[in-house]
């Protein structure tokens, strides 16, 4: 069966492989000429608490629905928690705008899907349970399962295995896994290190005098008074995602985020190493596995660290910055939602003066 909301196609039928239609010496780090201070205006953050209602309605299809709604004109968009009854299917959960963005779906079978949706298509992480015993964890994409899961009872003698999916087609061969594991990475890397580089340069680009710009730095633990909507909302995501001490805008001056950033240019001598995380604690990396709070390879939580490769790292100066991990706090499973926060910062000592 098929149900729309908000005009978007909901399916729910699914089979074993879908479910739901669903060289250099470095040079000295040194400020540039003074420039005009960028300014730094809040991001805006809508909050449409104040218009949210309560009710029960029956729409014309029959479909039943209680719980939380807006109203728009003569429209009625169901908005927040809420239940909604559609013949056999069901939907409970969060609402936004008229649509299903995370909670519980039953189907006209009884097979059920809980996580989180876009377009009304299971998207993000989320659970299948197929009436047949099947059980999948893992990522979705645009309804189907796509990316790193658990997949328990799909091969013979029912234990759990665990491995990639890609497009909704699940194969448990080991070969299979490793080209659906080589071809899941190219395409999320890709995507994951093209933001967070765009991320990079702007932070660059918008350092002023005192350093980085607020929006890629996770806020102060404790609240400031009269502080905007945007900045409570990093702190929130922040602690779900990292835990502290974060560095804080004096570790990262403009000029040596200017000489790092550089290395990021077309033809670059040394260009910067890039490497995403697949998962906390591996060799390596600069992050501390034990500060990852989430889960690597699904966007929200995602660590990705650039760093200065030999020869610039070995001969940098003072003051350089030889790393930069960031972080994406969002909590929302796709990368154009992505919300960069610098996590970790490598910068070189200045030397101790004798006494």
């Amino acid at each position: 069966g098929a149900w729309r909301a908000g005009g978007a196609r909901f399916g729910a039928a699914g089979d074993l492989g879908e479910a739901g239609a669903m060289g250099k010496k470095a040079a000295a780090v040194a400020e540039p000429p003074p420039v005009e201070e960028p300014v730094e205006e809040d991001e805006p953050v809508e909050d449409l608490s104040a218009d949210i209602c309560e009710g029960e309605f029956v729409f014309q299809d029959g479909s039943k629905y209680a719980g939380q709604y807006l109203k728009a004109e003569d429209d009625i968009l169901m908005h927040g928690q809420g239940h909604l009854q559609s013949g056999p299917e069901s939907f409970r959960g969060v609402f936004e705008k008229g649509a299903y963005k995370s909670g519980e779906f039953v189907s006209c079978s009884g097979e059920v899907y809980k996580g989180t949706f876009r377009d009304n298509l299971f998207d993000g992480v989320g659970t299948y349970k197929w009436s047949d015993g099947r059980e999948y964890t893992g990522m979705w994409q645009a309804g189907r399962m796509h990316g790193p899961g658990r997949f328990r009872n799909f091969v013979i003698g029912g234990e759990e295995f665990v491995g990639f999916s890609l497009r909704g087609d699940f194969k448990s061969a080991a070969d299979q896994q490793a080209e659906a594991k080589r071809v899941y990475l190219e395409e999320y890397t890709a995507a994951c290190a093209a933001s967070a580089t765009a991320a990079l340069r702007e932070l660059a680009e918008k350092a002023g005098s005192t350093g980085a710009p607020r929006k890629f730095l996770v806020p102060p633990e404790l609240p400031a008074e009269d502080e905007a909507p945007r900045v409570k909302l990093d702190r929130a995501l922040a602690s779900l995602a990292l835990s502290r001490p974060f560095p804080e805008t004096p570790t990262l001056p403009r000029g040596a985020l200017a000489a790092f950033v550089a290395h990021l240019a077309e033809g670059a001598e040394h260009p910067l190493s890039v490497a995403v995380y697949e998962s906390a604690g591996l060799p390596g990396q600069r992050l501390e596995a034990k500060r990852m709070m989430l889960p690597q390879l699904q966007f929200a939580g995602q660590a990705i660290e650039f760093a200065l490769a030999p020869p610039p790292a070995e001969t940098a100066e003072p003051g350089a910055i030889k790393a930069i991990v960031f972080v994406n706090i969002s909590d929302q499973y796709r990368i154009e939602t992505a919300r960069w926060k610098v996590a970790f910062a490598e910068v070189v000592p200045h030397p101790v003066a004798e006494s």
